[in-house]
C-alpha cells in the first residue's frame, strides 16, 4: 500500500512524480474546458458543478476537492482567460492608448465570453472576501498595471505631469464604464473612449493632441 504522505525512507518527503503533476493538469484542463463551454452556453447562472462534471468526465468529487462551488469553477476559468488578454501597445500618443483601454474594456463586457463571466460574478464577487480577493489580485490589479504603464509612457513623452496617480486614473477610465454598463443603461457607443478621455484631459485625440 502506497505511503498517503509521500514519504519515502527514512521519512524524506519525495517530489510529485512528473506523471502525477501531468494527471492533475490534464484534469485540470478538463475541468476548465468544460466550464468554459457551459459558460459560453448557459452563463453563470446556468453552470452546474454537476454538468461540468459530466461534461468533463471528472468525478465531482474531485472537482470538489479542487473548488468549493460553481462561482470558483466560473472564477478560474475568468482567471484563466484574463491571462491572455493582451496590453495595449505605444501608439506614441498617451491620450489615444488610454481612449483604447475604455474601448477595449467597453467591448470586452459586451461582446466576449469574459465580460459575460464577469456580469454573472458581480454580486458573489461582492458578498464573498476571498473571491474579492482573487478578483482584485488577478483582473484588477493587472488593469492597474496596464494603465501605470502607459501613465509612465505619457510621462516620459511630456503628455501627462509626474505626478499622475495611476490607480486613480484606472478608476476614473474604467469607472464610468461600469456605471452605464450595470446602473444607468446609458449607451457605450463608439467613441466614448475618446470622449471620456477628452473630458478627463480637457483636451485628447478629438483635440488633436
Amino acid at each position: 500500500m502506497a505511503n498517503p504522505t509521500g514519504a519515502g525512507e527514512g521519512g524524506i518527503v519525495e517530489a510529485a512524480r512528473p506523471a502525477d503533476t501531468g494527471r492533475r493538469a490534464r484534469t485540470e484542463k478538463l475541468i476548465l474546458d468544460a466550464t468554459r463551454e457551459m459558460l459560453a452556453e448557459v452563463g453563470v447562472n446556468g453552470l452546474t458543478v454537476e454538468g461540468v462534471a459530466n461534461r468533463s468526465g471528472v468525478a465531482k468529487t474531485t472537482i470538489y476537492r479542487r473548488y468549493r462551488s460553481k462561482t470558483d469553477l466560473a472564477l478560474a476559468v475568468l482567471l484563466d482567460s484574463v491571462e491572455y488578454l493582451g496590453t495595449t501597445p505605444d501608439v506614441g500618443d498617451t491620450y489615444a492608448e488610454l481612449a483604447e483601454v475604455v474601448d477595449r474594456t467597453i467591448e470586452l463586457l459586451s461582446s466576449t465570453l469574459i465580460g459575460r463571466i464577469m456580469q454573472g460574478l458581480v454580486s458573489e464577487i461582492a458578498a464573498d472576501p476571498e473571491l474579492a480577493l482573487a478578483y482584485r489580485e488577478r483582473v484588477v490589479n493587472r488593469r492597474v498595471a496596464d494603465v501605470r504603464r502607459l501613465v509612465e509612457r505619457g510621462i516620459s513623452r511630456g503628455d501627462l505631469g509626474p505626478d499622475v496617480d495611476a490607480e486613480m486614473l484606472t478608476d476614473l477610465l474604467l469607472g464610468p464604464i461600469y456605471y452605464r454598463f450595470f446602473l444607468s443603461g446609458s449607451p457605450l457607443d463608439e467613441g466614448f473612449g475618446v470622449r471620456l478621455v477628452s473630458t478627463l484631459f480637457s483636451r485628447g485625440p478629438a483635440q488633436g493632441a
